[in-house]
């Protein structure tokens, strides 16, 4: 081979590798890219499973969800968030922004967690690897606050088990007592519980990218939820406005967050009922697993014309927790919808830090320190 023939082909070599492999030393860029391109999986996760929980809810899918239409989305989105990610990020960024060299981002982790941590199963030897760690652990977090405002498909998004041995959420706290695991059909419950979905997940979704937006420009936790910090506070506050305002909309003001409402089993010939399959003798389960048999909610059945009746007063209940999932102690009682508001904030609040904690590990996380049940 001649000397120019061969410098022809180390060239050539050299170009190709510099086609796939990320250029080192950029790590502001890795960082960048690491919370627009997360920004994108989280949104398309957390929508996709809502719009499926959603149709499930009014039995136009079968479920469980996600449905394949739902996965179908998410498994497009997390390939190019993957590719894009490795494409700016080489292990050497990673490092530099204080990336542990595995994917064990908390310690003991069982179940969801536990998988994403297994180094057999999430090693991270390629920038590809060090994104599709991330993205599992978002994954998990994305669930567990899924499960918690879709109260009524708790365990369906959780894949049974609610607490840290879930095989999909990062686990719920408090899930006693648990709401009934139904679909509410085409009511003015579903309405609700869809409405505080979408305002939960919105609010979760916009307070993560104004305090990401504060953490690129160098700020920390604190600084970056200082009151006085007029490029952060008033966006807070805004946003959490609209969620409220959204909830409100949807669900009125007199909603009582009940574990088991009382409902009526139709029995499908006009509006008759059994009431040996109604509340509360019996399950919603007990009565859908019935054939063209669907329950009412917020109805009872009438023993003496055996027909549904409406259950009358001013505070209707929504199918949802009666204490916060995400309670320290586990203790109060959710008592009005502003108690559920009050919950869905500290919530979405809680999963915020953590993703965080996840994203921005710089001075061994100092700057964004990870909430007291992590490390």
């Amino acid at each position: 081979m001649s000397r120019v023939h061969a410098g022809l082909v180390w060239m050539v070599g050299v170009a190709a590798l510099a086609l796939v492999t990320p250029a080192q030393g950029d790590p502001t860029t890795c960082q960048e890219t690491i919370a627009r391109q997360l920004q994108k999986f989280k949104k398309t996760y957390l929508k996709s499973h809502v719009k499926c929980l959603r149709l499930e809810n009014l039995g136009r899918i079968g479920g469980p969800c996600p449905d394949q239409t739902a996965q179908d989305k998410i498994d497009q989105t997390t390939l190019s968030v993957t590719a894009s990610i490795a494409a700016a990020c080489s292990l050497g960024d990673a490092s530099m922004l204080g990336f542990a060299g595995d994917c064990a981002l908390e310690a003991g982790t069982t179940g969801a967690e536990g998988d994403c941590a297994d180094p057999l199963q999430h090693p991270v030897t390629t920038p590809e690897e060090f994104a599709q760690c991330l993205e599992c652990w978002k994954a998990a977090e994305m669930s567990e606050f899924v499960a918690l405002l879709f109260a009524s498909h708790a365990q369906e998004e959780c894949g049974g088990s609610l607490d840290e041995t879930s095989p999909r959420c990062s686990g719920l706290d408090c899930t006693t007592p648990l709401p009934n695991q139904t679909n509410l059909v085409d009511s003015s419950e579903n309405d609700c519980q869809t409405g505080i979905a979408k305002a939960g997940i919105k609010y979760l979704l916009k307070r993560e990218k104004i305090l990401e937006k504060c953490a690129l420009a160098g700020g920390t936790q604190t600084s970056c939820l200082d009151p006085m910090n007029l490029e952060v506070a008033p966006f807070l506050a805004k946003a959490a406005d609209a969620k409220e305002t959204l909830i409100r909309r949807k669900c009125g003001n007199n909603r009582v967050p009940t574990a088991s409402p009382p409902f009526c089993c139709r029995t499908g010939v006009q509006n008759d009922c059994d009431p040996t399959l109604s509340s509360p003798v019996a399950t919603p389960q007990d009565c859908t697993a019935v054939a063209n048999h669907f329950i009412m909610p917020n109805k009872t059945c009438n023993a003496g014309t055996l027909n549904c009746d409406s259950v009358m007063g001013p505070n209707k209940p929504i199918t949802w927790w009666e204490t916060c999932p995400e309670s320290d102690t586990c203790t109060g009682t959710l008592a009005s919808i502003d108690d559920l508001i009050t919950c869905v904030d500290t919530s979405a609040d809680t999963i915020v830090n953590e993703l965080l904690c996840f994203q921005f590990p710089r001075n061994a996380h100092a700057d964004w320190p990870c909430p007291t049940d992590a490390p």
